[in-house]
C-alpha cells in the first residue's frame, strides 16, 4: 500500500485489534485518514498478517450452518450437536432447536400450515406460548387416522394451544383407497377450504421421512407391500407430507400421488417461508432429495446428519 510500510501496517494492526483503538483514533495518531486505516487492515487480514480466531469449539457448528446454508441456497440452517444427556433424547434436543428458531421468527407470519411426524411435535411441545396476533393454523393435508401422537390433527391442536389462532383441520385421510375415494373427499367444502388456506399460507412446518421400512408411512400402516415396491421402483427415497421424490427432488409419478389428499409438492414449494425439521443418517438422503427439490428454506437438524448432507451433495 503507497505510502505504509510492514510496520506501519503491523502498529495500526496493533492499535486496533489489541488497543481496541477505533479507526478514526488511529488515523490521529498516524496521521493519515481513515481510508487509509481501513485498507491497511483489510490488506493485513488479504495478507495474512492477521488472522482472527474464535475460541469455541462451537464455531465449528457455524460454519457447517454456513456451508449448508450457501451449498443448497437456505435461507438459513440450523445445525446442533446432538449430547449424550440423561433423560434427554435427540429428538429433545432437534425439538428445542426447532423451537428457539420458531420462537424466534413466528411472529413474522399470519398463516402456518403443518404437517405430521414425532420430530415436529417435540418442537411444538417446547415452543413458547405466543401472545399477540391472530394467527391461522392449517393442515397441509390429511390425517393419518391411527392415532398416533405425531398425527398432523393432534399437532395442529397442540400448536393451536401455543399461539392465538383460527384453525383449519383437513377432514380426510392423508392417503386414502383411490383416486375415486379421494375425488368424494375433494368434493367436500371444508376439505377444498381448508388446502385453499394451506396453500396460500406464508409458513410450513415440514417433517423430512424415508421411504422405507423405518419411515412413519410405512410404520403407521398406510403403505401397502405393492405402495412400497412401486415408490421404490419409481425411485422414490424420501416424502413430505405423504408426497413422494426421488433423489434429485423430482416429485415421483405413481398411482401413490392419486391416492394422497393434500397439498402437491409443488404447492409446497410455493409456499414462502418453509421449515424442514429432521435428523438421523438414515434420513440424509430424503434430507439432500427434499434440499435439492427445493422443498425447505430452512433446516433444522443435527451435526453428522449435515456433515453425510454436504458430503453426499458435493459428490454430485
Amino acid at each position: 500500500m503507497p505510502g505504509l510500510d510492514r510496520h506501519e501496517m503491523l502498529k495500526i494492526c496493533y492499535l486496533y485489534y489489541t488497543e481496541n483503538k477505533k479507526q478514526e483514533e488511529i488515523s490521529q495518531v498516524m496521521g493519515i485518514s481513515r481510508i487509509k486505516v481501513s485498507r491497511a487492515l483489510k490488506e493485513a487480514r488479504n495478507k495474512g498478517i492477521v488472522s482472527i480466531t474464535i475460541n469455541d469449539p462451537l464455531v465449528n457448528l457455524a460454519e457447517l450452518e454456513v456451508a449448508l446454508a450457501n451449498k443448497f441456497r437456505l435461507k438459513e440452517a440450523v445445525v446442533i450437536r446432538l449430547k449424550e444427556i440423561p433423560g434427554k433424547s435427540a429428538y429433545e434436543q432437534i425439538g428445542e432447536a426447532g423451537a428457539r428458531y420458531l420462537n424466534r421468527v413466528i411472529s413474522h407470519y399470519s398463516v402456518i400450515s403443518i404437517a405430521w411426524g414425532m420430530t415436529l411435535r417435540h418442537v411444538i411441545e417446547r415452543m413458547n406460548e405466543i401472545g399477540g396476533k391472530n394467527h391461522t393454523i392449517v393442515q397441509l393435508s390429511g390425517g393419518a387416522g391411527t392415532g398416533e401422537e405425531s398425527d398432523v390433527n393432534l399437532l395442529t391442536t397442540m400448536l393451536s394451544q401455543k399461539i392465538k389462532s383460527k384453525l383449519y383441520f383437513v377432514q380426510s385421510p392423508m392417503v386414502v383407497r383411490n383416486r375415486e375415494t379421494k375425488d368424494v373427499f375433494l368434493k367436500e367444502h371444508r376439505v377444498r377450504e381448508s388446502l385453499s388456506v394451506a396453500a396460500k399460507s406464508d409458513l410450513a412446518l415440514l417433517g423430512i421421512g424415508p421411504i422405507s421400512k423405518e419411515g412413519r408411512l410405512w410404520k403407521a400402516g398406510l403403505m401397502s407391500q405393492d405402495d412400497y415396491s412401486a415408490l421404490r421402483k419409481a425411485g422414490a427415497v424420501g416424502a413430505i407430507c405423504g408426497r413422494c421424490f426421488d433423489k434429485d427432488g423430482n416429485p415421483c409419478q405413481s398411482k401413490w400421488e392419486d391416492r394422497v389428499v393434500g397439498l402437491t409438492l409443488e404447492q409446497i414449494k410455493n409456499i414462502p417461508h418453509k421449515v424442514g425439521i429432521a435428523f438421523g443418517q438414515e434420513k440424509s438422503d430424503c434430507i439432500l432429495a427434499a434440499l435439492r427439490g427445493r422443498y425447505v428454506d430452512v433446516l433444522v437438524t443435527d451435526e453428522e446428519t449435515t456433515r453425510s448432507v454436504l458430503s453426499q451433495g458435493l459428490r454430485k
